[in-house]
């Protein structure tokens, strides 16, 4: 299986929480730097995100849809001059792109989307339109295995880091689709039992298998924070 090396990169409270109350504090907000630099040292040319999460990077902007729009099987690779790409997982088709290019930590990066086969075709169209590039994995269901190999293949995507939310991080990890976690723990915690958690397993989804890590190194940082580094026993390689 050829398929890129898959780093989830998050930064949490104490309770494993990655949004909430406790990102406005100094002792969290004086880690994006340490965040940033610890993630660009991963020399990665490719970010993924959720749908979720996209939509927040996006100003919840809907897609406009033409009805009865039809487009070509299979995946759909835009011309782009773009080295870095922006990823964005997005099965029923939500987002709604201004450009096919987004500025993503200061860095013009190529859009790619990741449907299935179901995704309807005016929403198909829409990225086509855009010049946004999509893969499809999956009939009606993600295929975790199959989106990775297609970035790998279409993209030469070699190093991929995976960056919330909590759904997207625990669908690659239970897969076995993820590599190493890397993690900056903030020394907070503000108790939101609604705030979003660092894998979460979607609501319509089975008990999901344990997974466990090895402890490959720790680092403190940022006064009383650390980095975690951790490789993942599922982790599929072959």
């Amino acid at each position: 299986m050829k398929r890129p090396y898959v780093i989830c990169h998050m930064l949490s409270s104490l309770d494993g929480k990655i949004n909430g109350p406790f990102m406005a504090e100094s002792a969290a907000l004086g880690l994006s730097s340490a965040y940033g630099e610890i993630r660009e040292m991963m020399g990665s040319n490719a970010w993924m995100y959720g749908t979720v999460t996209t939509a927040e990077f996006t100003d919840f902007a809907k897609p406009e849809l033409e009805k009865n729009a039809k487009v070509p099987e299979g995946d759909f690779v835009a011309e782009h001059h773009e080295k870095m790409y922006y990823v964005s997982l997005d099965t029923e088709g939500q987002i709604g792109w201004k450009s096919a290019v987004y500025i993503n930590h200061g860095k013009p990066s190529h859009v790619i989307e990741i449907l299935t086969e179901s995704t309807p075709a005016a929403y198909k169209a829409f990225l086509r339109k855009k010049g946004i590039s999509y893969i499809l994995a999956g009939k009606d269901a993600l295929d975790c295995k199959k989106a990775v190999e297609k970035l790998y293949e279409l993209f030469d995507i070699k190093k991929l880091v995976i960056s919330g939310g909590g759904m997207i991080n625990w669908t690659f990890l239970q897969a076995g689709m993820i590599d190493e976690l890397s993690l900056v723990l903030a020394p907070l915690t503000d108790g939101g039992s609604g705030s979003a958690s660092l894998f979460t397993k979607q609501p319509s989804s089975e008990k999901g298998t344990t997974v466990r890590f090895d402890l490959k190194a720790v680092e403190h940082i940022g006064g009383n924070a650390l980095h975690l580094t951790y490789s993942a026993e599922n982790s599929l390689k072959d």
